[in-house]
């Protein structure tokens, strides 16, 4: 089960930016995802700023966890198969694996119990800039619809710059966007 260092930056953008930079993509081909958050009922991972979700993308179902750490986040990624998404969605049985088993090592006292709290649902158009890949983002989470950017490189460094760079294209000044997917369905419900 591959994990990573995610290092990326990511842009806000308001739905007319997000429409000029498409307008450049007549073909554009999007991937629509729907991503469920998880945490036990006290929010004890998000409290110490551990994400855990699952994706559904077309036939894939994908378990992440994701841990701030030094220059981006460690992500772990476990496919799951669409039986144990069902076993956990109805029955919160939750899937076994290497997630669970990092949970249990780092995080015995959190490790259990744990239920969908959140769902969001994310269009997404990817294209490959100056070896960098960029993200253009349609999230609707509750009522809410949001518009974001982001380019994943090798450091935060190049991954800001490269995605000013692509704005500039567009005379879309860039503006940091921190706030993560899992944070914006929490900040809706407290």
């Amino acid at each position: 089960m591959p994990r990573n260092l995610e290092i990326e930056a990511k842009g806000k953008l308001n739905k007319r930016e997000y429409q000029k930079i498409l307008s450049f993509y007549p073909k554009a081909k999007f991937n629509y995802q729907t991503n469920f958050y998880i945490d036990n009922p006290q929010f004890e991972l998000s409290s110490v700023k551990v994400g855990l979700r699952i994706r559904k993308e077309k036939d894939l179902v994908e378990l992440t966890l994701k841990e701030n750490c030094e220059d981006g986040r460690l992500e772990i990624n476990q496919k799951i198969s669409p039986n144990e998404f069902d076993n956990f969605l109805c029955n919160n049985i939750f899937p076994k694996g290497e997630v669970m088993v990092y949970l249990h090592e780092n995080y015995p006292k959190i490790a259990g119990n744990f239920t969908i709290f959140g769902i969001l649902e994310n269009k997404r158009f990817t294209v490959e800039y100056e070896g960098s890949e960029i993200a253009l983002d349609m999230m609707k989470y509750y009522d809410h619809e949001e518009y974001e950017i982001e380019c994943e490189s090798s450091s935060s460094k190049l991954a800001t710059e490269t995605l000013k760079k692509y704005l500039a294209q567009f005379k879309i000044k860039y503006q940091k966007n921190s706030i993560n997917k899992l944070e914006r369905v929490l900040k809706l419900m407290h």
